[in-house]
């Protein structure tokens, strides 16, 4: 005849609330152990084990002796029960600990990369901007990236990273007093490849579009000669920049300024006529409109025969001039002199070759 299995009736409520209260403290004292050696560095020697006792068993041939917290739980099964959720509970409340974890760590390794590079544009220090986040000279030259130095700093305010799983967006706001802020910002690209670094920083690239001279150094650093600073792109950090020009033939440079502070360059300065240019250009005004009055040619304006005695004179509160490609063009009003209420708005152009160094005048009406 078998044996007959053994009852076996669910713990009670209070048998439970014992039971678990017993093993969530050993739970603890364990894990305070456990962080006691994490924080040492590493875990104490183990004791090495006594020696039996004369009048205990020897310990039991065939493998090791059962450690005795399983042969408690075996013997009660109250215990088993509890033992089993509060190691279910603690796995799941220890890996979103773990997961937060990461994600600080993470989070304030993207923080300081960040910081360390916008902190070296700001003061200046290009070398270590430009080690901490390479620029593509495939792109663009960047013979004076990091040693131009601006005559006025940017500032820079960035807003908190957006971040995605793998890859975050910094946008970073640049404004050079006296210039003005960038629109939109600078947005930098950081990913996340093992550690977090830089794809895209705060350099720009562009031409320098100053026409009609040629850019001789940035910021005291000389721009290479084979180098064409109007259609070649340049690297620079934003901020401004002192330009040393040497102007097209018989034109006249003001002191210049070269702002970087988003998208492009903007070039804050200009080139005039001299002055002997200038009059060389006004006549040319006045005699294309006597040659219209003698001969309407194609493009003349309609002028009526000078009578004897009359003469054409300029405006001169009207002038101004202005640049388009190679040309320097002198806006020029002609009238008839003495008071009469006729007028000829005239464009004179100073058309140069591209050695900036010879120039054909070519006069004609405004509009046209």
């Amino acid at each position: 005849m078998s044996a007959r299995m053994p009852d076996f009736a669910m713990p009670s409520d209070d048998d439970v609330a014992r039971e678990r209260a017993s093993i969530e403290d050993d739970a603890r004292e364990a894990a305070d152990r456990e962080r006691m050696r994490a924080e040492d560095g590493r875990g104490r020697p183990t004791p090495p084990a006594a020696e039996p006792a004369a009048d205990e068993p020897a310990t039991r041939v065939g493998g090791p002796a059962r450690p005795r917290g399983i042969l408690a739980l075996a013997r009660n099964p109250v215990a088993a029960f509890v033992a089993g959720g509060v190691l279910v509970a603690a796995a799941f409340a220890i890996a979103p600990a773990i997961d937060r974890q990461v994600e600080a760590g993470s989070r304030a390794e993207l923080d300081r990369v960040v910081a360390e590079y916008v902190d070296a544009v700001r003061i200046g220090d290009f070398a270590t901007a430009t080690r901490l986040v390479p620029i593509d000279e495939a792109y663009a030259d960047a013979a004076v990236l990091d040693a131009a130095a601006p005559s006025t700093p940017a500032g820079i305010a960035c807003d908190e990273p957006d971040v995605g799983d793998a890859r975050a967006t910094v946008s970073c706001e640049i404004e050079v007093q006296g210039i003005g802020s960038s629109a939109p910002p600078i947005r930098m690209q950081v990913v996340r490849d093992g550690s977090w670094r830089i794809e895209t920083g705060l350099a720009v690239a562009s031409p320098l579009f100053v026409q009609l001279a040629r850019v001789d150094a940035i910021g005291g650093v000389d721009v290479p000669d084979d180098l064409d600073a109007a259609d070649d792109p340049l690297w620079l950090y934003p901020g401004s920049y002192e330009l040393d020009l040497t102007p097209a033939s018989r034109l006249e440079s003001s002191p210049s300024q070269l702002g970087v502070i988003g998208e492009g360059f903007l070039w804050l300065g200009g080139l005039q006529p001299s002055s002997d240019l200038r009059g060389e250009l006004t006549a040319a005004a006045v005699d294309y409109v006597a040659a219209c009055g003698e001969t309407a040619a194609e493009g003349c304006p309609e002028v009526t025969p000078l009578a004897p005695g009359e003469v054409f004179e300029v405006v001169e509160s009207s002038a101004t001039t202005y640049q388009f490609g190679l040309e320097l063009v002198l806006a020029v009003t002609v009238r008839r002199a003495g008071g009469a209420p006729d007028r000829w708005p005239i464009d004179v152009a100073a058309s140069y070759d591209e050695d900036l160094q010879s120039f054909e005048v070519v006069p004609r009406l405004s509009g046209s």
